[in-house]
């Protein structure tokens, strides 16, 4: 009997200032709206992986 070939799991691709963000949150915005929104993510996966409290201003600044 063949050996069965493992699945791989897809790497997502992270956008190039900030490593931690998927390049897919960050698209169709340009300079400093791009990488202002890329920081306010990365932010925010740091304060909830902490255990701490995400302020309300900040989920407004990225969800509108």
């Amino acid at each position: 009997m063949p050996k069965k070939k493992k699945k791989m799991n897809r790497k997502v691709v992270k956008a190039k200032g900030y490593k931690t963000v998927p390049k897919k949150y960050v698209s169709g915005l340009k300079g400093a709206k791009r990488t202002g929104r890329a920081r306010d993510i990365a932010r925010m996966q740091r304060l909830y992986k902490a255990g701490k409290k995400v302020p309300k201003s900040l989920m407004k600044r990225i969800f509108g």
